[in-house]
């Protein structure tokens, strides 16, 4: 997905469709969404994907198009096509309530970003 839908070469999706696969998709009326104790401030939801969409509401250091997923145990995954970067976080930590270990996550990655 970094590399808009290719892998060594060979072209897996096409590149229009990886476009339409990380852009928001949730009509304005639903913004900003929330799951159960987690809210969602500056982030949509693709066709697959969480995508952000103001930086300024999600209050993490990341970047204005990453689109990311999470599964159960807090694991997570995301992908910055603007820094060429992606983010993959595993753990085996079940949550009742909201800890915001990926957003920690994020903000050590982008602040050991060096040009």
């Amino acid at each position: 997905m970094l590399n808009g839908g290719e892998l060594d070469g060979v072209r897996l999706l096409g590149r229009k469709t990886v476009g339409l696969m990380t852009i928001n998709h949730l009509p304005d009326r639903t913004l900003p969404f929330s799951l159960p104790n987690w809210p969602h401030p500056g982030y949509g939801f693709g066709l697959g994907f969480s995508v952000v969409m103001n930086l300024a509401q999600t209050q993490v250091l990341e970047s204005v198009g990453n689109f990311s997923w999470g599964g159960a145990a807090s694991t997570r995954f995301w992908v910055d096509p603007k820094e060429e970067l992606i983010g993959l976080l595993m753990t085996q930590f079940r949550r009742d309530n909201y800890y915001p270990l990926t957003p920690e996550f994020k903000i050590l990655t982008y602040q050991a970003l060096v040009d």
